[in-house]
């Protein structure tokens, strides 16, 4: 289900065209046969070019050396092209159908039937995937991609929307206990935000389990009063739900804020929430 908004208006037209073209620059260097890491670090933007990122940031669901399933995060150009040279020995995209793409002026993300050996696994597969960027710069500042996880069996849209709506309503609320109990304490993968008002490392949150994305939301809560949340776009699937959410907030001196928000929310087989992928303009103080 998709619901649009004003993100792609006509006053906007140049800054979406723009930052689509800068979208798909990169979504082709990444299916040039051989793959090239310098042909896709060629469409990567540059840390010195950044208006409103405070770093890059890449995120992708991959088996770590134990073997667990974790978040991958990488916030330099070194770390992404390591990331890149790990996509080009673990995996092979041979062929993407889209199912859907939905552009404005700071992020695109594209929805796609994905056929290709698998970096989780190393078989060829027909699957699904996602890749979420974020337009900073030059190129593309950020990346949240994943080929599909496990989606939860028999759980109906009307529950994936009362769902959502459930989350929302706990972050008006600033209730941490009913935030987290919307997160699978079995699948949980991870989370990576861009963090605001926390002594986390500059510009991400970097949530590895379940502690730390408890701790991640007692200081968001503490900093800021949450005075409204508008979810302005939303796409829901059945393993997966991107949404764009402007938030209001009032710091504990009583200024008043906002910042915009975008993001994947991964499901895992219990129904629940596995992790969040995502990254938001800077906090302005409100006219």
């Amino acid at each position: 289900m998709v619901k649009p908004n004003v993100s792609g208006s006509p006053g906007r037209a140049e800054g979406v065209v723009a930052s689509l073209q800068r979208s798909i620059a990169h979504a082709e260097s990444e299916c040039v046969v051989p793959f090239s890491v310098p042909t896709v670090m060629d469409t990567v933007s540059k840390p010195d070019e950044l208006e409103w990122s405070d770093c890059l940031a890449w995120m992708a669901p991959k088996f770590d050396d134990s073997g667990k399933f974790s978040l991958s995060v990488a916030t330099s150009l070194e770390d992404v092209e390591k990331h890149y040279e790990w996509v080009g020995t673990a995996g092979r995209r041979e062929r993407y159908d889209m199912n859907a793409r939905l552009a404005t002026d700071w992020w695109v993300i594209w929805d796609m039937a994905w056929i290709g050996v698998s970096p989780f696994t190393g078989k060829r597969v027909e699957s699904e995937a996602f890749s979420l960027h974020f337009t900073d710069g030059r190129g593309v500042s950020s990346e949240m991609t994943s080929i599909r996880l496990q989606a939860p069996d028999g759980q109906t849209q009307a529950q994936r929307n009362e769902l959502l709506l459930a989350y929302f309503d706990a972050v008006r609320a600033g209730d941490v206990d009913r935030v987290m109990s919307l997160f699978s304490p079995i699948d949980y993968v991870g989370s990576a935000v861009r963090a605001y008002f926390s002594g986390d490392r500059p510009g991400l949150a970097v949530l590895n389990n379940l502690a730390e994305l408890r701790n991640h939301y007692e200081r968001l809560f503490r900093a800021a009063k949450v005075i409204n949340v508008t979810v302005a776009n939303w796409y829901i699937r059945d393993w997966y739900f991107f949404v764009e959410a402007h938030w209001q907030v009032e710091l504990a001196d009583g200024v008043r804020g906002r910042m915009t928000m975008a993001e994947v929310m991964l499901l895992g087989s219990d129904g629940a929430f596995v992790g969040r992928m995502g990254w938001g303009k800077q906090f302005l103080l409100q006219d």
